[in-house]
């Protein structure tokens, strides 16, 4: 079983260390063109990996709530915005909604339970990550009541904010950990980075639109 769990770690650190330099190239090339296509899907699929891991890693080898409330936040982040450019013309279905409202559930009893909880990372990591969690999930099933308005061009900027946040928070896992002497800081700085970052593109966006 450690064997198992080395493995698992290096397979984690190698595809999570591919995922943020292979993230990069959706940030800087034309948005839209192929190049950016092809390297999200490249992203998305290296992120995935990354997820997978972290979450075996999570349920079968060494359970920590503080790296479960990230996974949750990426994995959440992840698939909702990919499949933002799936359901963008038609709107969001009902599988959708669904796995919302798992994920609602999921943080608000996370958030229940966070008291009795021995917290290794910064409290105001925890519950701020917890918050934007509960804050897009309920966004996402706000979706249903203005789905035209949503189609008509809100989805483009969804997916920015999706795309960027799974970078972001891919990045604050990994200088959370390994510059952990810099806690607080190095935990929640990358995603105010990416948060500013991204409002920078969907600004971008407006303007041209």
């Amino acid at each position: 079983m450690a064997t198992l769990h080395q493995l698992n770690i290096l397979v984690h650190i190698a595809f999570g260390t591919l995922a943020l330099l292979v993230g990069l190239a959706p940030m800087l090339t034309a948005k839209g063109g192929p190049a950016h296509l092809r390297t999200g899907r490249w992203f998305l699929g290296l992120a995935t990996v990354v997820l997978v891991t972290a979450v075996l890693g999570l349920a079968v080898f060494n359970f920590r709530p503080f790296l479960t409330v990230i996974v949750m936040l990426s994995v959440y982040q992840a698939y909702s915005g990919y499949r933002v450019l799936r359901t963008h013309a038609t709107g969001p279905t009902l599988s959708d909604g669904v796995f919302s409202a798992v994920f609602l559930l999921g943080a608000g009893a996370f958030l229940v339970l966070l008291p009795r909880i021995a917290l290794v990372w910064s409290p105001v990591v925890m519950y701020s990550t917890l918050g934007t969690l509960l804050a897009m999930t309920v966004y996402d099933l706000s979706r249903f009541g203005w789905l035209s308005r949503w189609r008509r061009g809100a989805w483009l900027y969804e997916h920015i904010w999706k795309m960027m946040s799974t970078y972001s928070a891919l990045l604050s896992a990994f200088t959370g950990t390994v510059l952990g002497a810099y806690k607080p800081y190095s935990q929640f700085l990358p995603s105010v980075l990416g948060s500013a970052v991204a409002m920078g593109f969907m600004l971008y966006t407006y303007r041209r639109r």
